[in-house]
Order: structure tokens, then C-alpha cells, then sequence
């Protein structure tokens, strides 16, 4: 029995290594499958108000553009619905300080009537209406969301302005008397007999129509006349973006944003909301046109932009000084930060929320999928697909977040942010940095290059050139892989766009032709010190410093991600160049097409990619030599060219644009009437990434979550207790302010009890200062690991004692008149006492005499013989 046990298990066991050698022989290996977690992704347009609708109904599987708790609040006990909530939208009105043509008046070209239109926007009205508490009220371009936001607390809380029209009021007619205004009968105000007009630009898609109308009304209430002209979103653009700001076809213009990923370290939301240089304030930097400038904000900006500091210490005192010279320019009023409501259907899976753009994170669509059996489909709601100021090309281009949304799916980011802590990360490319900032340098090799613009090729920097840092881009992933047509990435690919960017900031004739873009490039350009191609590495030497890392590798990142850029193949940004600069058939920039009299190039549509298709048999390999060229080495030949051109032009035959690039998936359809995009997966194997490289989920954040407040008495100690919760802090800040006068009284850092527990002191020397009343406290509560601050306020009460002084004295004159009554009374008493205790004390010594007396006798009685006695 045992035996033929043994034997049955001896022959299933060969039979089993038999079966198992012939699986291994026969049966192919199962690759892991390159590309995105979905096969397709559809973009189509859903207006907000009907995107509960079409989540509920499966029409959509998840919506990108924000909803606001009104609309969302259809989806709150859906369960089949998941909301994702991201502090992602800001909205301000933009202020045109272009002053007037002679015998007319732009109020807000005075810098006085620009700051009380502060005191005009009420804030709280809508934070709590609008928005329904889904909002954080912003004074400037940071909110309590945040991480900057530590930095400039206290000076957020001196400009903290409160609705407030008397004073606006008062402001203004200072100002507009001094200017030569005359305020008439009416209650209007008037210049040279005419009404001071207002032509304010009010959007219509969303809550920035309400917010619009109010702060209509509330300029009408202090005597402007307002001409209020509603606009969606493409005509709004062309009318205040790409017009001279000296027209004056605008005065006031009810902006959005939406943010593009979080930033732990800000150095661009300061310049481009505050700065002239940057080129997003009036005149947008176009050559020609009417400019906003202040070179005091310039001078800061840019030294925060180009890591002029020393340490994190001086870059927060730029950051400071920065900011509140731009809240006191006022060239815009901002109003609120929405928290954006981003719905999605429970099978969906792989979202990460972002903690800066919520679901419009570029790694959600390489990771989004559906969990229904058989469905390899993802649809995205967005309010539109296309529109007229949207314009698809890598140079001037993608300046809203609908082309941007998409675009980020079909292009790779060489570097990006990590979605929860904001600092810079490694994405295509990898990368080490070495520095010796902020002073020491670095030498440059002499065989290092730049293209010179005016030579028209590479030139090696030569010996005795030094840098601040070095960034190696390990190119291991991206040279060598494919684009969407098919043909190799190779390093004439990344060539060409530093050549390009050099020929737009330094080529005269192109920078004049686009200077919107010329002028910001040139100023980051001016950076960078030389390149190396070592292998598969790119080694970039600048002269730009930062206390992270990361950030130094950011900078170095010349091809970036937002335009100007490259993620196309050089056959095509080439051609692009020959209709811009040669043809003059499309422009790069809004700004240049309006100037031109040609549209602005979106290779998205038929009849722009087809130009750019027909300049492709313009392009001559010997034209383009010198690009490839760098020291004798030749990095592309006259055939592949010949091959590149032919792929492109299939490729435009196929698919009837001109969208080439390097992403997860590649631009299948678009349909701008129609609001229809259609993503397909990319899934050739020399694509680096595959499904689960880039999910990161939901992020675990520190919230405030209770202030002990006690009673504070003037010259005594204090303590309040905070207690956080979710993500332990690594740090929280205080700051008091006295709501009366405004005043920031006291900041500084909370002691540390437990990783969930922190305590503020406030000693006797402090407390003794703080007159009787109402304080405010502010605490917020920070992580490294997290681009997110957690700000909660709290009111206490500093004890006013001089009623229990004066309460005190009442009693205490009344005790001590007690207290003499009864003192005389006692001394009355004890007077009696006295007396009779003296005569007590006679009789009581007669009485000790007679004692004593007695005692003798009775002693001396005592020593005389005994008497006998009879029995």
C-alpha cells in the first residue's frame, strides 16, 4: 500500500516537471504592457451645472473643472460618487492702470484709487454666499492653502481688508478731487463734463458673473459709472490679454486661475501676479504696447526667481518685502481661493488627488481605470475642450487649462512636482545636482556649448568660465524611446529646442516678432553658462541656486513643461519656425497674431497643422546642419530627416493634426466644434513607464483641530494648548493680532509636547503690554511633507482688572473701617481688662504674701521636739 502510494506520487511528480518543462518551452513570456493604465481617454465638454447629472447617469467618470458646493451638492450621498476636494481656483479682478488719453481720466491709474478698490470687494459675503464656506478669502496672490503662506501671515493680517465703502470712499474722493474729478449732484463723478466710465469685463461662465455684478454695484455706490460688458471666456481673453492696455477697451476684468501643480517654494505665482518682467501684467510685455512697470518689484521678483539669497532666511525677507509692495500696487483685487469640488464615479480607480489641482493632475490620466469588466474607457467632463483663445503649440501656447489638461497626457514632463509635497521630482528625465552656492563656483569645461544667435551655431564656452551648479539629466529614458510617429528621440531632438529658445530670446528679428515671449526667456536664459552631451547625460552648468536641490534642477529643466517648450520632434518644431518667422502665416503668441493680423498657431486644427505640413518640404538638411553640429559631431543626417519628414506628413494624413509628442498616449481625434478629444494609449515598448508608476492616492494632511484658550490677565502667564490631527506637523506658527487697530502684536513658533500637541507661552512681560478686550489668535499648522497649511483662528479675552482694583478698594476700604471700629473698640475693652487684671493682680500677690507667710510658720512649727502620746 505504502509502495504504491510512493510510486503515485514519484509518477505525478514527473508527470507534473514534465507538463511544467513543456509549459516553459512552449509558452511565450507575457511582457509587461507599456504605457497608461486605460486604453482610451475622452475629453468632452458637460457645462458644470449638468456635470452631477452626467456623473449620475454614466455619461462621464469623472469631471475636472471644479464645482462649486451648489453643484456638487446633488452628489453628496450618491453612492456610487466620490468627491475630491482641492484648493486649485483662484479668482481676483484685474486692474488696468494704463493712464488716459490727455482730457480724460483712468481713475485706477492712480495708485491710491487702485488700493481702496480693496475695501469695495467683500470677502466674507463671498466666501460664506458665493461659495458657501467652499473658499478661503485671499488679500493677495497666496492664500491660507498655501505653503508660502507662513511666510507672509502677518502681513496678509495687516492688510487684512474688510468691507468697508466709507473708507474706500473716502479714499477716492481724496484722490479724484486732487486729479481734477468734479462729484457731481448726481452723485456721480466727472472729468472735463464727461462721466468717469468703468468698461468692466465680467465672465459669465460661472460665479465670477455674481461676483462681477457686486463689485459692479459696489463702484456704482461710491459714484463710478460702470459699464458692465459680459464675456465668455475666449472673447473676455482677446479683449483684455492681447490689447494695448493704453485703448483702455477694458478697465476692470473679473480673472480665474487655475493651478498648474503645488509649489512648496514659490518663486513664479509672486512674479507672474505681481511683477512686470514676467509679462502677465498690463502690456503683457508686448513690444508696443502701453506698460504696467514698477522696477522695485521687478528687482525682487526676479532675485527670487533666479535664487539670488543666500539662505531661506533671505529668501522669505524678499518674499516679504515683494509681497507687500504688490498688495500696496493693487494692479489686482483679489477675492477668494475656491475649494474646488472634483467628482468622480466609485470605479474609477488610480486618481491621486493632488494636493494643489485636485483630479486635473497630469498623473491621473496615466493611471486612471475602470474596474467594470471589459471597459478599457475613461471620460472626462470638462467645461470646454476647445476654445477661441485656446491655441495648441509648445512656444506660445496652452495658456488655459483646457488644452493644458490635455496636453499633459500626451506629453512626459522631464521633471515635475510631487503632488503632495510640491517639491520638484525626477520624471522622464532623472537628474543630480551639484552646487557650490550660493558663493563658491564650479568650473565649466571649455568644451562646453551654447548656440550663438547671431553666428547662427554651437560654440564651446572656452576656459575660465565658472557656474554655481551643475544639473546631469540622465537621459536613459527618453533618447533612444519613440515618438508618437513612429522615429527615434535622439539628442538633435533636444538640440534643436535649445536652439530654438536661444534664436526667440537673442535673434532680433524673432524676438521682435514675438516679444511677449522673447522678454521672460531672455531673462531665465541668462542663466545658464554652457551644456555637455556626456553618453546618454546632459550636463547643464547656471549660475542659479537654491537651498533644494530640486528646485536647482527645476531651473536647469530648459525644456520644461509649460511653453516655451519642446515634446515635439525637431522636423516639426522646425517647420512651426518656418510659418512663424518666415511665412508669417501663424503666430507663436496671441499677442504677435493680433499684431500680425494672423492667427494664433494650434497645430489641434486642420488648416493650422496643414501649413505646418506644408512647410515641412521647405525644410533643408543643410539649413539645419549647423544645429546638429556640436564640436564635429553630427547628431542627425540629410536621410533621417527625409524619414522624419515623410512620418510627419502621415502622420498628419491619418489623423488631421500636427500633435506629435512623446506622452502616455497620443492625440487619436479632435473635434473642436464638436468638444470632443480622444486620447489613445502609446504603448510602443521603448515607452519608459507602465501602470502604477505614478499613483500616489490621497494625501494624509495636519489640520488644527482644537485651541485651548484661556483667560489671559495682564502680567500673568499664559498657555494655550493646540491639538492637530490627520499628518503630525512639523512645525506651528502663531500670530496675535488686535482686531480693533489691525495691529500684528506677537508671531512665533508653538513649543512642540507631542507630535500632535504643541503650547504657546506668553510670559508677563508680554501680557503686562496688552490692553483689556478681544484678541484674535491665528495658528497654522505645517508640513515638509505636505505643500498644504492648516490655519485656524481663535478668540481670547485679556481680562480687564481694573474694575476688580477699584472692586477691591471698595472692600477694602470698607474692612478697614470695620477693622478701626473694632480696633477702638478692643482698645476700650482692653483698657477695662487692664484694669481689673491690675487689681487682680494685687490680690493675687496679697494672697501669695499670705502663702509664703504660712509657709514659714509652718516650717519653723515643724522643727520643735514630738509630744508622747497615751495609748
Amino acid at each position: 500500500m505504502n509502495s504504491r502510494r510512493a510510486l503515485s506520487f514519484s509518477a505525478l511528480l514527473l508527470m507534473a516537471m514534465i507538463i511544467m518543462s513543456l509549459s516553459t518551452s512552449t509558452l511565450p513570456v507575457v511582457a509587461e504592457q507599456k504605457g497608461p493604465a486605460s486604453d482610451t481617454i475622452i475629453f468632452k465638454r458637460v457645462p458644470a451645472e449638468l456635470a452631477a447629472q452626467a456623473l449620475m447617469s454614466g455619461d462621464i467618470d469623472y469631471y475636472i473643472f471644479g464645482l462649486t458646493f451648489t453643484q456638487a451638492e446633488a452628489l453628496v450621498d450618491v453612492p456610487n460618487v466620490k468627491l475630491y476636494y482641492a484648493p486649485s481656483g483662484l479668482v481676483d479682478i484685474g486692474v488696468n492702470p494704463a493712464p488716459a488719453p490727455e482730457g480724460q481720466l483712468n481713475p485706477f491709474s492712480i495708485r491710491k484709487v487702485r488700493f481702496a478698490l480693496n475695501y469695495l470687494m467683500d470677502r466674507e459675503y463671498i466666501v460664506s454666499q458665493i461659495y458657501k464656506g467652499f473658499a478661503a478669502p485671499m488679500v493677495t496672490f497666496l492664500s491660507s492653502y498655501d505653503p508660502d503662506y507662513v511666510v507672509i501671515q502677518d502681513i496678509i493680517a495687516k492688510y487684512d481688508f474688510k468691507y468697508d465703502p466709507d473708507r474706500a470712499k473716502a479714499l477716492i474722493n481724496e484722490s479724484l478731487t486732487e486729479a481734477g474729478a468734479v462729484l457731481g449732484d448726481d452723485g456721480k463723478w466727472y472729468y472735463n463734463d464727461n462721466p468717469i466710465t468703468i468698461k468692466f469685463v465680467i465672465r459669465i461662465e460661472d460665479e465670477r458673473r455674481e461676483i462681477g455684478d457686486m463689485f459692479a454695484s459696489a463702484l456704482e455706490s461710491v459714484g463710478f459709472t460702470v459699464e458692465r460688458d459680459y464675456m465668455s471666456f475666449g472673447e473676455a481673453i482677446s479683449t483684455v490679454y492681447f490689447t494695448d492696455p493704453a485703448d483702455l477697451q477694458w478697465h476692470l476684468y473679473t480673472e480665474g486661475w487655475g493651478k498648474g501643480a503645488p509649489d512648496k517654494y514659490d518663486s513664479t505665482t509672486i512674479n507672474q501676479m505681481g511683477a512686470p518682467w514676467y509679462g502677465w501684467l498690463p502690456g503683457w510685455g508686448e513690444e508696443g504696447y502701453w506698460q504696467y512697470t514698477n522696477d522695485t518689484i521687478d528687482e525682487l521678483g526676479i532675485r527670487i526667481y533666479r535664487g539670488e539669497f543666500a539662505d531661506k532666511d533671505e529668501r522669505d525677507e524678499l518674499y516679504r518685502q515683494c509681497t507687500e509692495m504688490i498688495i500696496q500696487e493693487s494692479v489686482r483685487i483679489w477675492a477668494a481661493t475656491r475649494l474646488e469640488i472634483h467628482p468622480a464615479r466609485t470605479e474609477i480607480r488610480g486618481l491621486t488627488q493632488d494636493i494643489g489641482t485636485g483630479l486635473r493632475s497630469p498623473l491621473n490620466l496615466r493611471e486612471v481605470y475602470s474596474t467594470k469588466e471589459g471597459v478599457t474607457s475613461v471620460t472626462i467632463g470638462h467645461l470646454w475642450v476647445h476654445t477661441e483663445a485656446s491655441a495648441w503649440n509648445p512656444i506660445g501656447g496652452h495658456d488655459d487649462v483646457y488644452s493644458i489638461d490635455i496636453w499633459r497626457g500626451v506629453h512626459d514632463p522631464c521633471t515635475w512636482r510631487d503632488p503632495f509635497s510640491g517639491l520638484p521630482m525626477p520624471f522622464r528625465w532623472n537628474y543630480t545636482v551639484t552646487t557650490a552656492g550660493p558663493d563658491g563656483n564650479l568650473t565649466v569645461p571649455a568644451d562646453a556649448f551654447l548656440w550663438n544667435a547671431t553666428s547662427d551655431k554651437w560654440e564651446a564656452v572656452g576656459a575660465g568660465v565658472n557656474a554655481t551648479s551643475k544639473v546631469t539629466f540622465d537621459l536613459s529614458n527618453y533618447i533612444g524611446s519613440k515618438w508618437h510617429h513612429g522615429m527615434d528621440i535622439t539628442w538633435a531632438d533636444v538640440l534643436y529646442s535649445l536652439h530654438q529658445m536661444w534664436e526667440i530670446a537673442y535673434d532680433e528679428n524673432k524676438s521682435a516678432i514675438e516679444s511677449s515671449i522673447s522678454a521672460p526667456l531672455k531673462a531665465y536664459l541668462s542663466l545658464f553658462k554652457g551644456f555637455r552631451i556626456v553618453g546618454n547625460s546632459l550636463e547643464v552648468y547656471l549660475d542659479y541656486w537654491h537651498f533644494s536641490d530640486d528646485y536647482i534642477a527645476e531651473y536647469a529643466d530648459i525644456i520644461g513643461s509649460d511653453p516655451p517648450t519642446g515634446h515635439y520632434p525637431f522636423e516639426v518644431l522646425a517647420a512651426m519656425d518656418i510659418v512663424v518667422f518666415t511665412n508669417k502665416t501663424l503666430m507663436y503668441s496671441e499677442s504677435a497674431s493680433e499684431k500680425v493680423g494672423v492667427p494664433w498657431m494650434s497645430v489641434n486644427l486642420e488648416d493650422h497643422a496643414k501649413k505646418v505640413k506644408d512647410a515641412l518640404d521647405l525644410l533643408s538638411f543643410n539649413d539645419l546642419a549647423n544645429i546638429f553640429n556640436v564640436s564635429g559631431t553630427m547628431y542627425a543626417t540629410a536621410q533621417e530627416l527625409t524619414e522624419r519628414i515623410n512620418a510627419a506628413k502621415s502622420w498628419f494624413n491619418t489623423h488631421k493634426h500636427m500633435v506629435i509628442s512623446d506622452g502616455p498616449f497620443y492625440l487619436n481625434k479632435f473635434d473642436a466644434a464638436a468638444q470632443y478629444a480622444e486620447l489613445k494609449a502609446f504603448r510602443d515598448p521603448s515607452y519608459p513607464f507602465s501602470k502604477g508608476e505614478c499613483y500616489y492616492g490621497v494625501p494624509a494632511v495636519p489640520e488644527v483641530s482644537k485651541i485651548g484658550t484661556p483667560i489671559v490677565v495682564p502680567g500673568g502667564s499664559t498657555f494655550f494648548v493646540i491639538e492637530t490631527t490627520g499628518l503630525p506637523p512639523d512645525g506651528v506658527t502663531y500670530m496675535i493680532k488686535n482686531p480693533l487697530t489691525g495691529e500684528v502684536i506677537a508671531t512665533g513658533m508653538a513649543e512642540t509636547l507631542t507630535p500632535t500637541k504643541f503650547m504657546i507661552s506668553l510670559l508677563p512681560n508680554f501680557t503686562e503690554t496688552l490692553e483689556p478686550g478681544v484678541y484674535e489668535l491665528f495658528v497654522s499648522a505645517y508640513s515638509e511633507k505636505i505643500a498644504y497649511v492648516s490655519v485656524a483662528k481663535e478668540y481670547f479675552n485679556v481680562l480687564n482688572v481694573l474694575p476688580l482694583e477699584d472692586a477691591f478698594k471698595e472692600v477694602g476700604d470698607a474692612v478697614s473701617t470695620q477693622l478701626s471700629t473694632a480696633t477702638e473698640d478692643l482698645m476700650a475693652s482692653t483698657d477695662r481688662i487692664a484694669t481689673a487684671v491690675n487689681n487682680l493682680m494685687s490680690v493675687m500677690a496679697v494672697v501669695a504674701v499670705l502663702v509664703i507667710i504660712d509657709i514659714i510658720v509652718t516650717v519653723v512649727l515643724r522643727l520643735r521636739p514630738p509630744t508622747k502620746i497615751e495609748e
